[in-house]
This record gives C-alpha cells, sequence and structure tokens, in this order.
C-alpha cells in the first residue's frame, strides 16, 4: 500500500515555498524547455536531476492571476491537511478561473484519486496532459488510476510512459518493475 506522501509525490504534489517563486509561470514558461533538457540528460539518481526536476514544479505551480496564486495556496494547504474535498472545490474554482492552468487540473487528478474518484482523476488528467504533454507527474498518476482500477497492462504503458518524460522519477521505476514482476508471476 502506498503511503500518502508517496501518491502526492508520484502526482508531483510537493510542499511549495511561495515568496520565493517566479512572478509567472505555468506550463507556458519559457524556462520549462532547457530544464526538460537538462532533466533528460542529467545522470540517474543525481542531485542535479533533482534539483531541475524541482524547478520545473516551481514553474508548474504558479497561476497567472492573483486570484489563482490565492487559491493554489488555499487548495495546497487544504490537501497537506487532509480537507480533501474542501480542496477539490477550491482547485475547481481555480479551473473555472483559470481554465488553461494544467496544474489546476492535476491537483484535483490527484484528490480525486485519493478519494476514490478514479475515472473523474482520468479525465482531469486527460485535460492535464492536453495542456502540458510533458507533465510527467501526471502521466504517472494516469499509471497509478490504472494501476488502482487492475488494469496492470495499460498501468504499466503509463509508467513507462512516465519514465521516458522523466527518467529520475524512483517510486514510479520502483512501481513498474514490481508490476512487471507480478505479471511475469501470473504467466508462469
Amino acid at each position: 500500500m502506498k503511503t500518502f506522501g508517496a501518491i502526492l509525490a508520484a502526482f508531483g504534489v510537493t510542499v511549495t515555498v511561495w515568496g520565493a517563486q517566479p512572478a509567472f509561470g505555468d506550463q507556458n514558461d519559457p524556462r520549462l524547455a532547457p530544464l526538460f533538457e537538462g532533466l533528460m540528460e542529467a545522470p540517474r539518481d543525481s542531485r542535479n536531476a533533482a534539483s531541475i526536476e524541482q524547478e520545473i514544479w516551481a514553474i508548474w505551480v504558479q497561476p497567472a492571476t492573483a486570484s489563482g496564486r490565492v487559491l493554489m495556496r488555499q487548495g495546497t494547504l487544504q490537501m497537506q491537511n487532509f480537507d480533501l474535498m474542501g480542496a477539490i472545490d477550491t482547485f475547481t474554482a481555480l479551473i473555472e478561473i483559470e481554465p488553461e492552468f494544467a496544474e489546476a487540473w492535476n491537483k484535483r487528478a490527484t484528490i480525486h484519486y485519493l478519494v476514490g474518484n478514479l475515472a473523474e482523476s482520468l479525465t482531469d488528467i486527460e485535460q492535464v496532459m492536453a495542456l502540458e504533454p510533458r507533465h510527467f507527474g501526471a502521466q504517472a498518476g494516469r499509471g497509478l488510476v490504472l494501476d488502482a482500477m487492475d488494469l496492470d497492462e495499460a498501468a504499466l504503458e503509463e509508467y513507462e510512459r512516465a519514465l521516458e518524460m522523466n527518467p529520475h522519477m524512483t517510486s514510479i521505476r520502483d512501481r513498474l518493475e514490481a508490476l512487471r514482476d507480478e505479471l511475469q508471476g501470473r504467466d508462469l
């Protein structure tokens, strides 16, 4: 059984320090392209890779508007305090204000997964991926949802895709290998 923290990490939910972030961000930020290149070039399990991943997340979590930043802060705090239904409402409000902001959809997808709304989680993940095709957190999250639905082959494929986007996700690599072992055991 995965811990709450491991699930949040797989979807890319991290504790964010709010004052040191850039004035703008989101999935359209021009700083992302070189960061993704650096992420792919970084040696596996390196500190540099972890630092680059954190920079990507720091950009992704920055809504364009002041209202959006308030809602992002509020929703993240609600998640950390296990007020999941309140967080769903907050991220829904953020989506209504900034429907093109991928991370709002990703956060809501994460919460839907945590409360067992798997179909809703997949729907939100589809929106994330439409807005930000490089979103390795959402891609890994899709694998987790399919895994929870016992769709093992599909989950395996999604984990592989997530690792193609970000080969440094250790928990996803571990789950991929465990799932492969489980499937091989069934085939014997």
